[in-house]
């Protein structure tokens, strides 16, 4: 059975977001800007500082079906940035060193 990080590569997340969108994810990434908050099989809830503010950005998988929702607003059609951010913080390579 897949799991939802079987749907954070970086192919998959290239062919749903614009370059640009995968970039700033990567670089909230390596600003620490991601907290988990839950993480399972079949959901990632975190949150991302945005800003001056912080924003909700969530994964579901249910069934085969991949969804996402973030409080950013512009999380509609695509992924946005908080998204992506959430994504790659799976990646342990991404993660910034915690002694950073």
């Amino acid at each position: 059975m897949a799991t939802i990080d079987d749907w954070f590569d970086e192919a998959t997340l290239l062919g749903i977001v614009p370059a640009d969108v995968f970039m700033r994810g990567a670089s909230a990434v390596e600003a620490g800007a991601v907290v988990v908050l839950e993480r399972s099989d079949a959901r990632l809830l975190t949150t991302v500082e945005a800003g001056d503010g912080v924003v909700r950005a969530e994964w579901a998988l249910a069934g085969d079906q991949l969804q996402f929702a973030c409080g950013c607003g512009h999380a509609v059609a695509q992924p946005c940035e908080h998204l992506i951010a959430s994504a790659l913080w799976t990646w342990p390579d991404e993660r910034p060193d915690e002694d950073d």
